[in-house]
Parts: structure tokens; sequence; C-alpha cells
């Protein structure tokens, strides 16, 4: 377990109790998504050089785990998913990215729709305590009645009528057009740009300021663009994290002015590692003759398919059309194992129609994939079905096999520090509900045990609050 933590740091956690009295009764809570923030960047931050100090106040006296162990597809929309349900991806139903589109009709269309999430949310149990809500850039967010103002998280073709689709998805009504009267034109939410945070941020902060949301997430996703780019632990990488510790002291300094007993938390969804091979294996089942494509207007188009692949970053999974076929998926499965092991580089996991994470209604599921460190999985009908990443833009991936992540946290301002173990990333959504003091909205697992108080108050053990439903 120790060593998997010291190898595969991935996500990371940190949750800032702003409170100032010495009850944790219910408080405000502001959650900061910095996706793709791998903990690495913050613990040895001046061993790399980085000024950070918004975020590295974070740790500087406060409660820690030793781990997070993540859900299963380590990916954005999944991970943000969990952290407002308290649920896996097999039980929320946002198994990835995307969702599977096997004839490619649905234009690279991800999970944007809240009407997809099948478990409650954070956001429906505080709106039912009667609590005000507000979302800028969360994932699974565009139609969501719960939240009071929404500024969702979509895009199709990031240009200008992208920006006249999000206007009229907000809430209120006329919301993003009044706001950029005061503060300029808004952003997409694919531009992933330090200046396209430093818009999110100028919006949030005026949501703060004007609506006092009770509770409020906000996603800056730079950091995850750049490591795209550039790679992780990269010059770049490292100035665009300094750029986005600014926004946060930004964020902070807005929520606990509104609220003053505000609890901050920031929070991440995966990490990322260098890749070093790209395995296409939509590619690789065209080549069996198990995917069928033809060329039109100069792209490769799939007209028909017998086994498909879904890719998810650093996994992917096998679909057959006709699970019954046993032959024909001893085949496929013969044929991957025997592709990752003259690679050296991959392995097939996992065989037969075994619950998962994928989504259960897809009930031609029949082969989970997982790899290891380093391989990034494409799904495109045309290209090699091996080969190296062709530029910086490749070469990070997110880690998706299930393993053991650090995690730190920070309580209440001149409490002292105590560690926390592992925990489970199903644990922060009933962890945030019993800061709401509402109830935890589908959880499985228990919260976190957080004191907050001022030196020599008493704290509070929030597995054990009233308000943490149990399964």
């Amino acid at each position: 377990m120790k060593t998997l933590i010291k190898r595969l740091s991935v996500i990371t956690l940190w949750v800032f109790l702003g409170c100032a009295g010495s009850a944790f009764a219910r408080q405000p809570l502001l959650i900061i998504s910095i996706d793709g923030l791998p903990p690495r960047y913050v613990d040895q931050a001046e061993a790399r050089g980085l000024k950070i100090p918004r975020l590295r106040s974070f740790l500087s006296g406060g409660a820690f785990a030793e781990g997070v162990i993540g859900v299963m597809p380590t990916v954005t929309f999944p991970s943000h998913t969990t952290l407002v349900t308290g649920v896996s991806p097999a039980v929320h139903g946002i198994v990835a990215n995307t969702p599977f589109d096997p004839l490619l009709g649905n234009d690279d269309g991800w999970y944007w729709y809240a009407q997809d999430v099948r478990a409650p949310t954070l956001w429906e149990a505080a709106s039912k305590a009667g609590l005000s809500t507000a979302a800028l850039n969360w994932s699974v967010t565009v139609g969501d009645r719960n939240i009071d103002t929404l500024l969702p998280e979509f895009w199709r073709r990031s240009n200008g009528e992208d920006l006249k689709l999000l206007r009229a998805l907000s809430r209120p009504e006329g919301l993003i057009a009044s706001m950029e009267k005061a503060l300029g034109p808004y952003i997409d939410g694919y531009t992933d740009t330090v200046e396209s945070d430093r818009i999110r941020t100028r919006f949030a902060v005026n949501v703060l300021q004007e609506k006092k949301p009770y509770l409020m997430g906000v996603h800056l996703i730079a950091l995850d663009g750049t490591e795209h780019r550039e790679g992780p632990d990269t010059p770049a990488a490292y100035a665009t994290l300094e750029a986005l510790d600014g926004m946060i002291g930004e964020l902070v300094d807005a929520a606990t002015a509104a609220r003053p007993d505000t609890v901050i938390a920031i929070v991440s969804d995966h990490g990322f590692f260098a890749t070093h091979t790209v395995v296409n294996l939509r590619a690789w089942l065209v080549n069996q003759g198990l995917i069928k494509t033809r060329e039109e207007a100069g792209k490769t188009q799939i007209v028909d398919w017998d086994v498909h692949a879904w890719s998810g970053g650093g996994s992917a999974a096998i679909f057959m059309k006709d699970p019954l076929d046993l032959k024909l998926r001893q085949r496929v499965r013969d044929g991957l194992v025997f592709a990752g092991r003259r690679r050296g580089q991959w392995h097939c996991q996992r065989v037969g129609r075994e619950p998962g994470w994928w989504d259960r209604r897809v009930s031609w599921r029949d082969i989970r994939r997982g790899v290891r460190t380093g391989i990034l999985f494409r799904c495109r009908a045309g290209g090699p079905c091996f080969h190296l990443p062709r530029r910086a833009a490749c070469t990070a991936i997110c880690q998706h096999i299930r393993t053991c992540m650090r995690c730190s946290m920070q309580k209440a301002r001149g409490a002292g520090r105590e560690e926390s173990g592992v925990i489970d990333m199903r644990q922060i959504a009933p962890t945030f509900a019993a800061v709401l003091d509402v109830a935890s909205p589908s959880a499985i697992e228990p919260a976190l045990t957080l004191s907050a108080q001022s030196p020599g108050s008493p704290g509070r053990d929030l597995s054990s609050a009233r308000n943490i439903a149990r399964v």
C-alpha cells in the first residue's frame, strides 16, 4: 500500500476550514477543483522552485491523509461527479468523459448533462435544505435545477457560438449576459489557458460577492491543459500553477469576505504521468476486420462493428456486439494478450461480462482493460496501432488504475496537525454534506473525521454526524 502511494501519487485533496468559531455547526462551503493537480507539485514546491504560497498555506498546519483511493476511471467527469455524490461511476452513471458512441453519431459529445447522473448530488441535498447553490464550469451540471446560480461546463466548437449557447444554459436566465456587461466576455468550457481561468475566476468572484451562495463549486482547467500540451513536471506546468495560486487567493478572499465562516475545499480529479506509448485500440480492431470503415471526405468513418473500443486515457474497454459469441471473445482476448505481451507494456486485466465501472446499460460490455503507467489509449479508426507520442501534447496522461494517492487537509486557523491515513474518494461528498449539515447524497463510505476548532476547543467527528447517510 505505502509503496503504491509513493510511486503513484495521482490525486490530491486539501480542505481548509476557515471557520473562526469553536463549534462546527452548519457552514458555507466553497469547493475549488484544480484539474490535473498532482500532490507532488505542492508537497515539493520548494525543491521545484514553485511559488505557490496560498496552496502551501493549506498544508502548513492541518489534517492530512496518507492517501486517497480514487474511482475507476480517474478522469475528469466521473471524478467530479463522485466528488458530489459519494458513489463510484458505475453507480452514478458518468462512467467516462464521453458516452459510448460506436458509430460516432454524437459528434464527440461529452457527459455534459445533469440528467445523466443517476445518484443524488450535493447540489440536490443543499437545495432541499433551503441553501443557495452555485456552480461555475463544474462538470455534468448542464440543466441541473438544483443549482441556483449556474454557469455550466459545456462546449461544442470553442467559438462564439458556444458562448451563445452558454448564455442560454446559464441560470438564472440572462445571468452571463448581465455579468458580461461589467466583466467582459465569458469563456467556453473547453478553452484551457491561464487567461481562460482568469476569466472564470473573475466571474466566480462576482458570484461570491453578489449571490453569496452557501455552496459553490468552481472548476479551473488551465493546469490540465498545460500538462496535456507540454507534459507534467515542466516549467510551463509550474508557471500555470503559480498563476492559479493567485486565483485561488482571489476566490478564498471573496468567499470569506461574503461569509466569514466559509469552508474552503481544494480538490483535484486526477494527476499526470509522462506517456511513452500511444495504443490505438480501434485501429487494431480495424486491422482485425472487427470494425468496418470507409473513407469519406478525407476522414475514416465507422460503418459497422462486431467489437469496439472505448478509451479513458490510461485505460480502455472492449465491447462485443454479441456477448454470447464465445469464439470471438476468445479470439479478441488472445489477440490483446499477445499484442500486450509482445509490446511488453500493457495487459488484459479481465474478461467476461462482470460488473465494472462501465455503464451497466451497455449489455455488450465484455473486456475491461488495465495498463501500466505511461500508456495512453486512443480510439481512432485510422492511424497506426502503436506509436510514440509525436509531440509534447501527448506526453501527459491520467493514471486510471485503482491506486492509493496522497491527500492533505487543513482545518481551522490555529489548529494543530492530525493524520487521517488512507481515505476513499467516496468519503469526500459525505464530508462536504456534514460541513453543510445536510443529508449525505447517496454515500456508501462514511465521512472523514475532521476537527474544526480554535485551539483548545473540541473537534467534531464528521463520520458520526447525525446527517451522514449510510447504505
